[in-house]
């Protein structure tokens, strides 16, 4: 059998079409193939047919399109997909090769590795056969009937997506002048993509159409800002300047095996292709939320009890999002959620128990566990990481003794909680009481930065006074302090004699960075009612904006923005938080604080630049990229001085400084790593005792140099190094079982492979000063490598499973210098 949902729905046996009437088992089938191979919630399928206008019958409906279904996949005989029942809904479980959406995607997968290699002639003809199979808009029988599904529009923008492809193979080939016409149709139908307007004016410029190719950039620019407030990206600008210089690059194609930096410019702008990285295990520190919601004794109907499952598993899915877990399954009504999977968060363990408040809140007669602690994890591009380990045991004990209503905590989840959360300790756990503190553990002790808060004060002197705009990037390794400069920047500010307004966000999505923006320029009290809340935007869009009808449009939008984000759209969320923050600024000197503005997406980043271009005020972000501005300054946080971490230490731990001087080297001048040593010395961990073992370690400190790592410092570097290209993680790993200094030829040595293979990584990892290099003469330069933190390798070779690591330390043994076998010999 074939389904075809490129075009209209399509069904075939062989060569004969199968119709399949009325819209509700279209649109179910329909739905279920976008899904393929993936259990649909039954809640899920019921919004899809219905769109949210569902009839009280419409689950018995369902039910009805589903059996009917069921009926016409038997009669076409073997090679059918099966439809199964599956908890919390159903599974179309076929061959992927019978949807023509999975030999799409199929197909320009191959075309862009065939583009990576080079092969243009052989990548353009793949991909215009992926292309061929494309009928007119996906679905566009039930399209046409009302169906929105935002799957959809998913699927249309990876055919955008494969035309950029396209266009790039055919455009490095040098046949501009046959696909031409085809781009200037696709950039006039789509004049938001930029990938697509860069490719026409390179296409253009070839031809001898100067002229024409900054016409249709001017074309887009206008078309983005009167669409989204926002200027062309820098590499759009770029290629504009190139073609105004003729610069000499644009002229002709590359020749085969080279691309030129514009068309490589142009090709980064989306879907850039990254290699699946092979199968690897590892050793990782993860948290596991157990969450289990009874159902009422007097609910024992099939039915009543799976309409009841369905509503919990999505409540289930949309918190664990929220906060950045994965559900990996249920049994029954017990459901969990792993964090720290593939990717080590800073936050995992607080977030797992947020997510278990929230639940324990969300459901009725619900009761949630957190544990912590490590576990082996299969890592591969190709399927879901595999989880083993004794966490899950641990979670389900725990789970069968708390009563309904509470959420309770391991002693290590509590003690990499302890600066969040209010605990009632019970035997080895706690019940999490809900208090959240801060996410944020050990703020600590601003030492050491004088001269870097008196030149932010100095700079808001000259906005002040010049009336124009200044950024501040703030530049530094994890945990060094960008943050707490921010916030003493911030409260130091407000205390001035003459009025500042301070506004505040931190990154992360672009909608949620702009309503907490909006909720900092209103001064609105989350813990507050939701009446007083609304009342206080109210009366900052009256007291700023003003009244009248564009008040009336900017204050209804902030109100979706603020309190749903998800409903709000992004180019009114723009202009509506400019307009906002445009007459905070009118009344008093404006300072914007960005934290973690590497997490927040591009249209952050351009609302940050064109802000600077229309006000008096001074940005001042902390996390790359680094603004592009006149008036910029980097200013890059070095590690404190070993006299100012010892009194950082001093101050922490109410101790004689001079008690902590060994301690000092591993600390590196990193005051979060100062903050979390102190923290556990002095067992601050509200309502948690660090266990026996850790502070007779962390104590040995005054007659040997290895305390072990706190475990919140373990899970800020591991998220460092997981933020890593998989090559650069490997070698970093090989390097770790080494002592230092060691070279390029060890390294290859522990992982197999050739010492040119790990040159660039470990030139890449010295670049991000993971790694130090020396050079030193000994028969002509000779680079050895040494890690930047003792406590960096201690948490990279942790990583390692047993077994691997043994592994290792047999080839290190084994292995011998050059010299050493020169001199053997």
């Amino acid at each position: 059998m074939r389904f075809n949902v490129l075009g209209p729905l399509e069904i075939f046996s062989g060569d004969i079409p199968i119709g399949i009437s009325g819209h509700n088992r279209r649109a179910t089938l329909g739905f279920l193939l976008l899904h393929a191979n993936n259990v649909v919630a039954t809640s899920r399928l019921l919004q899809a047919v219905w769109a949210g206008d569902a009839p009280q019958t419409a689950r018995k409906i369902l039910h009805n399109a589903i059996a009917d279904l069921r009926g016409v996949l038997a009669a076409a005989g073997p090679g059918a997909p099966d439809l199964l029942t599956r908890a919390p809904g159903y599974l179309l479980r076929i061959d992927p090769r019978q949807v023509d959406l999975y030999r799409f995607h199929e197909l320009v997968e191959h075309g862009r590795a065939e583009l990576t290699a080079r092969s243009f002639d052989t990548a353009a003809a793949t991909l215009r056969e992926a292309l061929a199979l494309w009928r007119g808009p996906a679905l566009a029988d039930l399209v046409e009937s009302g169906i929105r599904w935002p799957e959809l529009l998913t699927v249309q923008n990876a055919k955008l997506a494969a035309i950029e492809d396209c266009m790039e193979a055919e455009l490095a080939g040098g046949r501009h002048h046959e696909v031409i016409g085809e781009l200037e149709a696709i950039a006039e139908a789509e004049p938001l993509r930029e990938r697509l307007a860069g490719q026409l004016m390179l296409a253009l410029y070839r031809c001898g159409r100067q002229a024409d190719a900054l016409t249709a950039y001017r074309r887009t620019r206008t078309a983005l800002v009167d669409s989204l407030g926002l200027d062309p990206s820098r590499d759009l600008q770029a290629l504009e300047r190139a073609i105004l210089n003729h610069d000499a690059s644009l002229a002709l194609p590359a020749p085969r095996g080279e691309t030129s930096p514009e068309l490589a410019s142009i090709a980064r702008l989306e879907f850039p292709v990254v290699p699946r990285p092979s199968v690897t295990l590892e050793r990782k520190r993860i948290s596991a939320m157990l969450v289990r919601a009874d159902p009422d004794p007097g609910t024992d109907d099939p039915e009543d009890l799976g309409d009841l499952h369905d509503e919990q598993s999505e409540v289930v899915h949309t918190e664990a999002r929220r906060f950045g877990g994965s559900v990996r399954g249920s049994i029954g009504s017990t459901w969990l959620v792993v964090f720290g999977v593939p990717r080590t968060g800073e936050h995992d363990a607080v977030n797992a128990v947020r997510t278990g408040l929230a639940l324990r809140d969300r459901l009725d007669r619900a009761h949630a566990t957190v544990t912590t602690g490590d576990a082996l994890v299969s890592l591969s591009g190709r399927r879901a990481p595999e989880v083993s380990g004794g966490l899950l045991e641990t979670g389900l004990r725990l789970l069968a003794r708390t009563p309904a209503g509470e959420v309770r905590v391991c002693a290590a989840t509590r003690a990499a909680t302890g600066h969040a959360f209010e605990f009632t300790v019970s035997g080895e756990s706690a019940r999490v009481d809900g208090t959240l503190v801060s996410t944020e553990p050990g703020a600590g002790q601003l030492i050491g930065r004088d001269r870097e808060l008196g030149k932010l004060h100095g700079l808001l002197e000259e906005v002040r006074r010049w009336q124009r705009a200044h950024l501040v990037a703030i530049l530094g390794e994890p945990g060094i302090g960008k943050s707490r400069l921010l916030a003493e920047f911030g409260r130091s500010a407000q205390e001035l004699r003459e009025p500042v307004r301070v506004v505040r966000a931190r990154g992360g999505e672009p909608l949620a960075v702009f309503a907490e923006l909006v909720r900092s320029c209103a001064g609105i009290d989350t813990g507050g009612s939701f009446g007083a809340m609304a009342a206080q935007l109210a009366e900052t869009v009256h007291r700023l904006v003003g009244s009248g009808p564009p008040a009336a449009w900017v204050a209804a939008h902030l109100r979706t923005l603020v309190w749903e984000p998800g409903s709000a759209a992004l180019a009114e969320s723009v202009l509506c938080c400019r307009a906002l923050l445009e007459a905070a600024a009118a009344s008093a000197p404006l300072v914007v604080l960005l934290d973690d503005l590497h997490l927040a997406g591009e249209p952050v980043h351009r609302f940050v630049e064109d802000l600077a271009q229309r006000l008096p005020l001074l940005v001042v972000t902390a996390g790359k990229p680094e603004p592009a501005h006149r008036d910029t300054t980097t200013m890059t946080l070095e590690p404190l001085s070993d006299a100012a971490t010892t009194r950082l230490l001093g101050t922490l731990t109410g101790q004689p400084s001079r008690r902590y001087e060994r301690l000092v080297p591993r600390i590196g001048g990193n005051p979060r790593i100062a903050t979390e040593y102190a923290r556990v010395l002095r067992q601050e961990t509200p309502g948690a005792t660090p266990s026996p073992a850790w502070l007779a370690a962390a104590t040995r400190w005054a007659v040997c140099a290895a305390p072990a790592v706190p475990p919140a410092v373990h899970a800020m570097l591991a998220a460092q190094l997981d933020s890593l290209a998989p090559a650069e993680k490997a070698v970093v790993q090989d390097a770790a079982v080494l002592d230092d200094p060691f070279t390029p030829e060890a390294v290859a040595a522990l992982g197999g492979s050739d010492p040119s293979d790990v040159v660039k990584p470990l030139e890449a990892l010295a670049r991000r000063d993971l790694l130090r290099a020396h050079r030193r003469l000994a028969d002509g330069i000779r680079v050895e490598y040494s890690f930047r933190s003792p406590l960096l390798r201690e948490v990279a070779r942790s990583q390692l499973p047993r077994r691997v690591l043994a592994e290792k330390q047999a080839r290190a043994g084994d292995w011998v210098t050059p010299e050493e076998a020169s001199s053997c010999s």
